[in-house]
């Protein structure tokens, strides 16, 4: 449950209508601090098979924004994306927009270089979520770690800790109602 604080935190935030990719948690954490969305983390050059399969799964309930470094790393992730996944979004930063001039990545950029290649993206909607708390509905089943690799196959998801697994449901959309069915009639099995 979201407290009265969290809630005017989130309404001071630029909420962005897509999931924003980018390449590490540290870009994620400094764009929470100012950006209300969803984000999937590459890790650098490391997209696999299980990645690119995810994201194309997720395009078809979301729009997709290609939020890399302007290095050569960030062209290398950027352009595998665009020829492996139809329709994907590209938002560009300014290579010399950065508070630190030792690097000149997503997470040195200024905030307000940031809203502006994103200002095609900004919407008033709420951005979806599902509090899951997948741990508790899977360990409602006597087979968890069944019911675990069921859901991350349906969904094509990349397997990892439940909060990554949590993650990749809110972006592909999925809701409470939905895994529920299908944690219940894996359970009858």
């Amino acid at each position: 449950m979201i407290t009265h604080v969290e809630c005017l935190i989130f309404q001071m935030k630029t909420k962005i209508d897509g999931v924003l990719i980018v390449e590490g948690s540290s870009d994620v954490s400094y764009l929470s601090s100012f950006l209300d969305a969803q984000y999937f983390v590459t890790n650098g050059l490391d997209i696999s098979k299980d990645k690119i399969a995810f994201l194309k799964e997720a395009i078809k309930v979301n729009r997709l924004i290609i939020f890399t470094d302007p290095d050569d790393a960030g062209e290398t992730i950027k352009n595998k994306l665009i020829n492996e996944i139809q329709g994907i979004c590209v938002a560009f930063l300014r290579g010399n927009s950065r508070k630190n001039y030792k690097k000149h990545g997503v997470a040195e950029a200024k905030k307000e270089d940031i809203l502006e290649a994103l200002s095609e993206y900004k919407t008033e909607k709420e951005i979806f979520r599902e509090n899951y708390n997948l741990v508790s509905l899977i360990s409602l089943s006597e087979n968890s770690q069944k019911i675990k690799d069921i859901i991350i196959q349906k969904y094509h998801l990349i397997p990892g800790n439940n909060k990554s697994l949590e993650n990749q449901l809110n972006i592909l959309k999925i809701t409470k109602e939905e895994l529920w069915k299908l944690i219940e009639v894996t359970s009858t099995k």
